[in-house]
């Protein structure tokens, strides 16, 4: 396809002039031609040429006014004065106006065929120039998710102003609003044979990520990222405090019902993206003492599990254990478990004392001996008043295959 040539001189002979020299050129083609100026600026506007030959001196509208409104809606447009005038005053007005040539009546053969090398180096520069824009938007949209990414990760770590995260926030089209909410999500992959088969930790990332960005969309166009402690991070416009911890419930329960992971969650909220960094590190520090609680926990709960059979076993063995005071750690473990210590360890000792029920062999005591109670009778009153049943009726609703009704 050639570049479109519009040609305006109010003397016909001109104008036949330039036509029979564009013939020459097969990638030129005439899309028009106007005898005035009024005509020539109607054609410019509805079939938009590449190129223009002008007259300065046109009825109406003269070539330099035709140029001047032709500019201010297409201020790329390549413009050749054709005039039988050798004046300073109008070459240099052309130049202001951005016309790229300047020739003189009449036309000769070999200059306009010089002029319209450059006119097509003109047009050929642009259309490299308008390919790599185009191709640099392309590639701005792909990688947009990337550049959000990157950008917000810097900010959180303070390497940006106020201003100039407002101003990068403008660039890459994203909305932050005021006062925010920042949320830190960490990821602990319950199944590794799951992360080393089915699933990998970038794709679990992606998939917590893409689900947090859906989900928290109630709370308005959340960003997010992965900090460099591997926690996803998302930044959303502060909500009320009931409802912000409705969105993390049925985040982590999403979570936890679909990827093989637990989570731990802390929001904070900002008032203003001055504080953006300031609020994350809170909410990290905060999450760390959150996972810290949770690994004493945990600990504890494993160290139950080996010892539960220990007549003499006690709190202050756990307590020990994870080198914490006894007071404390009894105020960690009801606050994360919302149980004490003891209701704890005795429904851990009636789980394994079904199962052990199930076993014909073992007789009653030897159940209560394994289970931490050397008193079978004391065995039999915790079991009863924890299942409705003593060991003994429940055992016998085993073999009879059916279930004690204080347990439906």
């Amino acid at each position: 396809m050639g570049y479109k040539v519009l040609v305006a001189d109010d003397e016909y002979i001109i104008r036949r002039g330039i036509i029979s020299f564009l013939k020459q050129y097969g990638d030129f083609e005439l899309a028009a031609e106007a005898e005035d100026g009024e005509m020539a600026l109607e054609l410019a506007k509805s079939i938009s040429p590449d190129v223009y030959f002008v007259d300065i001196n046109m009825p109406f509208l003269n070539g330099l006014q035709f140029i001047k409104q032709l500019k201010e809606t297409n201020p790329k447009a390549v413009v050749v004065i054709i005039t039988g005038y050798d004046r300073f005053d109008y070459a240099r007005e052309a130049l202001k106006l951005g016309v790229f040539e300047y020739l003189l009546k009449p036309l000769m053969e070999g200059p306009f065929d010089e002029m319209m090398k450059r006119v097509r180096e003109r047009l050929q520069k642009e259309e490299s120039e308008d390919k790599y824009l185009d191709w640099a938007k392309s590639m701005l949209a792909q990688n947009r998710t990337y550049l959000a990414s990157n950008f917000l990760q810097k900010a959180l770590e303070g390497h940006y102003t106020r201003e100039e995260i407002r101003e990068r926030a403008q660039y890459l089209n994203l909305l932050l609003p005021e006062p925010f909410t920042v949320t830190v999500v960490s990821l602990e992959y319950l199944k590794t044979e799951d992360v080393k088969s089915t699933w990998n930790e970038d794709l679990l990332f992606f998939v917590a990520e893409n689900i947090a960005n859906e989900m928290f969309l109630g709370l308005e166009n959340p960003c997010s990222c992965q900090d460099r402690h591997g926690n996803l991070v998302v930044v959303s416009k502060a909500a009320a405090q009931e409802r912000a911890e409705g969105q993390v419930a049925a985040y982590c329960n999403m979570l936890e019902t679909h990827l093989p992971v637990r989570s731990t969650v802390m929001q904070v909220n900002g008032d203003d993206y001055g504080t953006l960094a300031e609020t994350y590190e809170t909410a990290v520090s905060r999450l760390k003492e959150l996972e810290t609680g949770s690994s004493v926990i945990k600990d504890v709960k494993l160290y139950i599990e080996d010892n539960y059979s220990r007549e003499d076993f006690s709190f202050q063995d756990a307590a020990g254990h994870v080198n914490l005071s006894v007071p404390h750690l009894s105020r960690m473990f009801r606050k994360e478990m919302g149980v004490t210590f003891i209701d704890y360890l005795t429904s851990v000792r009636i789980r394994k004392a079904i199962e052990l029920l199930h076993n014909n062999e073992l007789k009653i005591y030897e159940i209560a001996e394994m289970t931490g109670y050397a008193n079978q009778h004391y065995f039999s009153n915790v079991f009863k008043k924890n299942l409705g049943v003593s060991p003994a009726e429940y055992r016998r609703f085993i073999k009879n295959d059916s279930q004690p009704s204080a347990m439906q």
